[in-house]
C-alpha cells in the first residue's frame, strides 16, 4: 500500500505537469490558466455543497438519535475530493469530481472498508490501548477529590428559563446557564 502511495505521489504530479504543458501548447497559456482557475473555483463550490449535504445528513441522523447512514469515511472522501478539486491540475480535478458523486463515493467506501477488514483479519495491524485497562475503574483519578466535595443546593433561576442555578454551601459558587434556543412548550 505504501509503495502504491509513493508511486502515485511521484507519478501524478508528473502526469499533471505533462498535461498542463501539452494543453498550454495547444490552447495557449492564458486559456490553460483560465481553465485551471475556473476548475478550482467550481471545484471549491461543488466540494462545499457536497460537504454541507454530508454534514447536514449527519446532524439530522444524530438529532434523531440514530447513527448516520453515511459513515465517517464518506465525509473524509468529500474532504479529499474537495482538496483534489482545488489543487491545480486536470487529472486531480477528474479524480476529485468523481469523489463528489455519491454512487462513486459509496463504491470507494465499500472498497476501503473491505480492504480494512481484510487487513484487520490478517492480523497485520495491532491496536494499543492508552488509558485505563479493561475492568479498571475509569473514574479513579476523579474520585481522589471525593473528600473535598461541598454540598450544593439547587435554586430556581429568575425568568422563564428552564435551567437551575446551583449554589454551594462550602465556598460561594454562582453559575448561570443560558441557552440560545427558544423555550420549548
Amino acid at each position: 500500500m505504501l509503495k502504491v502511495l509513493v508511486i502515485v505521489c511521484i507519478l501524478l504530479p508528473l502526469a499533471e505537469l505533462y498535461l498542463l504543458i501539452t494543453l498550454g501548447h495547444h490552447l495557449g497559456l492564458g486559456a490553460t490558466l483560465a481553465l485551471l482557475a475556473v476548475s478550482a473555483v467550481l471545484g471549491s463550490l461543488i466540494a462545499r455543497k457536497q460537504g454541507e449535504k454530508v454534514f447536514r445528513n449527519w446532524r439530522e441522523a444524530m438529532g434523531g438519535g440514530g447513527v448516520p447512514e453515511e459513515g465517517l469515511l464518506n465525509g473524509v472522501l468529500v474532504l479529499v475530493g474537495g482538496a483534489l478539486l482545488i489543487a491545480p491540475g486536470f487529472i486531480s480535478d477528474v479524480m476529485g469530481l468523481s469523489l463528489m458523486v455519491p454512487p462513486v463515493r459509496r463504491w470507494v467506501t465499500a472498497r476501503v472498508r473491505r480492504s480494512l477488514e481484510q487487513t484487520l483479519l490478517s492480523g497485520s495491524v495491532r491496536f494499543t490501548q492508552v488509558g485505563p485497562m479493561p475492568g479498571a475503574d475509569p473514574f479513579q483519578d476523579a474520585r481522589r477529590f471525593d473528600g473535598q466535595e461541598a454540598n450544593a443546593t439547587v435554586e430556581p433561576s429568575e425568568g422563564d428559563a428552564n435551567f437551575r442555578r446551583p449554589r454551594s454551601e462550602g465556598g460561594e459558587v454562582d453559575a448561570e446557564f443560558t441557552s440560545d434556543e427558544e423555550p420549548r412548550g
